[in-house]
């Protein structure tokens, strides 16, 4: 007997027209709202499969992002969900053929979060039943995926932080000088200025309600009226005029960036342009680090830097990481297959393949192998998502105690604290240390209680409320929840030292080959991406800081107002 598929329910929102649409499909099949849902998806995801994915098709309200998600709790939705019980396979392929605009993801920050499933229902609705509301009225409502994604492009450029443009006028001004030139000859630098540029445009974009606004400026002056399919098909096509198009926009005048910004405030988004950048670097980063992973077998340990966050890597002699073409069903050939799934290789994603890592070649025999007892040092990598194993890789390969010369030193203090109780359990500090590093801690807690209790003062908080603030001193958790409701900003600066110890050795890897226990690798194993993680996202955190002590804020555009309810509220708090 043939196994019944899967069934699925969840919810996508949609706007009242599309919800008046639907009806009207409805009653022209005669059959249930599920019944006809499912039809409906079943047919698009069917059609998009069929296309080239530049060539498949989003509604307009994707890459708008309308209706807007409310910005405060309080405030009135836009839009209704809509139930969906279909097959959990039609759910997987919709959203796979589905506009998913760079930096968005399917589990994200509002702002960031994909909404791939409701512009398959969307377009699907669309191709049968075009509707229109006061927003979307006069706009075209299907755009090929590549058209979609330059208009983004165009609100990216139309709203861009003093980060983003160092960047890509630094790229601009690449590209013109080396016109004709082939990207294998040119120079490193400038290599990696088009790849991370590539990256930012492509991949890690910021979002933001303002952003969303922006597109929607440019989308009324391109995509209605008569020039509406002409610019569509110059969006999607991206020759010369869409270029002139693209750096008109980038280099616009005040009055031009006033006219783009229209309806959105003066608030400046540099802290996430910054981001942005980091975010960029970081990937490319990452990128070079699998090719020098899967790069030619090294005779002695070989260094590569790591920016950001700026640390250095060590790999050990003979170890390899190769490139593989998955099989018809998508896994790794054998047996690098088994080797993944026994814990004794580690696979992750690179340009296109996956690789496998930790290998060396087999002695008097063509081939690799596992690197012997590698179980111990990759046991702390399961239940990891694939692209977060070259991460894992980076933490076990990190020297924690390299010495940098004066002008390479980084921001960030990279070292690998360790918990002193655990330290002090696999007999790496002696009690002692154990109870002077616990009391350094505790000192460094009370010192942070008082500095809030200071700032708070200065701050004209009531005299009762900081007596009783003083009181509930040395209570961690009671102290953050007062001096949270107290002044939220000035208590989001309390911290909670932990009692840590500074690892004195090398990499992971290192203590490894030398023979250490498998028990103190493992946990030094997981202690070192646990922590280089916390590094990483300080190093993020830093470059958002970065970007407002660096580029100033972007004066006011003349007439900037905030948004109707109807458009986008584009107030943000403070970060």
């Amino acid at each position: 007997m043939a196994a019944h598929p899967k069934t699925t329910e969840t919810n996508v929102r949609l706007p009242p027209c599309a919800f008046d649409a639907l009806s009207a499909v409805v009653a022209r099949d005669g059959t249930s709202r599920d019944t006809t849902v499912r039809r409906l998806l079943a047919e698009h995801v069917e059609r998009q499969e069929q296309r080239d994915p530049d060539d498949r098709l989003t509604h307009i309200s994707t890459v708008l992002r309308y209706p807007p998600p409310p910005r405060w709790r309080k405030d009135p939705r836009q839009d209704r969900p809509l139930r969906l019980r279909v097959d959990a396979d039609l759910l997987d392929r919709a959203r796979a053929v589905s506009l998913v605009l760079p930096g968005q993801y399917q589990r994200a920050f509002r702002d960031y979060q994909s909404r791939a499933l409701t512009d398959a229902v969307m377009t699907a609705i669309a191709v049968a039943e075009p509707f229109t509301d006061g927003f979307l009225n006069g706009l075209l409502p299907l755009l090929h995926h590549r058209a979609a994604r330059n208009l983004w492009r165009l609100a990216t450029a139309g709203l861009c932080t003093g980060p983003e443009r160092a960047l890509l006028e630094a790229a601009v001004a690449a590209r013109d000088a080396t016109a004709g030139t082939p990207e294998t000859v040119l120079d490193p630098d400038t290599q990696h200025l088009l790849a991370v540029v590539t990256a930012l445009e492509k991949d890690v974009a910021w979002h933001s309600p303002a952003r969303f606004q922006v597109a929607a400026n440019i989308a009324r002056e391109l995509l209605t009226g008569p020039q509406a399919k002409a610019n569509e098909r110059l969006l999607h096509q991206e020759g010369e005029d869409w270029n002139d198009l693209y750096l008109d926009t980038l280099y616009a005048d005040g009055d031009r960036q006033a006219h783009l910004q229209r309806g959105t405030t003066s608030y400046d988004w540099s802290g996430r342009g910054g981001g942005a950048v980091w975010r960029a670097e970081r990937q490319v980063s990452l990128d070079n680090l699998g090719d020098w992973l899967t790069g030619p077998v090294q005779t002695d340990t070989g260094e590569y830097v790591v920016h950001p966050p700026g640390w250095v890597l060590t790999h050990p002699p003979a170890w390899h990481a190769l490139d593989l073409d998955p099989t018809h069903t998508g896994r790794l050939p054998q047996p690098y297959a088994t080797w993944t799934d026994q814990g004794r290789a580690l696979a992750f994603p690179h340009r296109g393949k996956q690789a496998v890592w930790p290998l060396q070649r087999q002695p008097n025999r063509p081939g690799f192998a596992p690197v012997p007892r590698a179980e111990a040092l990759l046991a702390p990598a399961t239940g990891l998502k694939p692209e977060q194993a070259l991460s894992y890789i980076e933490a076990l390969l990190v020297d924690w105690n390299h010495q940098f010369d004066t002008e390479d030193e980084p921001d960030l203090r990279l070292a690998l604290d360790v918990p002193v109780g655990k330290a002090y359990d696999f007999d790496l500090i002696s009690a002692e240390e154990r109870q002077r590093a616990m009391a350094e801690a505790r000192a460094a807690t009370l010192n942070s209680m008082d500095e809030i209790i200071d700032l708070l003062a200065d701050d004209g908080c009531d005299e009762k409320d900081l007596q009783y603030l003083r009181q509930v001193r040395g209570n961690d958790r009671r102290f953050a929840q007062v001096a949270t409701r107290l002044d939220s900003s000035i208590g989001a600066r309390f911290q909670v030292h932990k009692a840590t110890w500074r690892w004195p050795g090398l990499s992971v890897a290192d203590e490894f080959l030398a023979g250490t226990s498998t028990d103190l690798v493992q946990w030094l194993a997981t202690v070192a991406h646990t922590r280089s993680s916390l590094i990483t996202q300080q190093s993020m955190q830093q470059a958002w800081s970065y970007a407002f002590d660096r580029y100033a804020p972007e004066p006011a555009a003349p007439g900037a107002a905030v948004c109707d309810t109807h458009r986008y509220n584009t107030e943000e708090p403070s970060p």
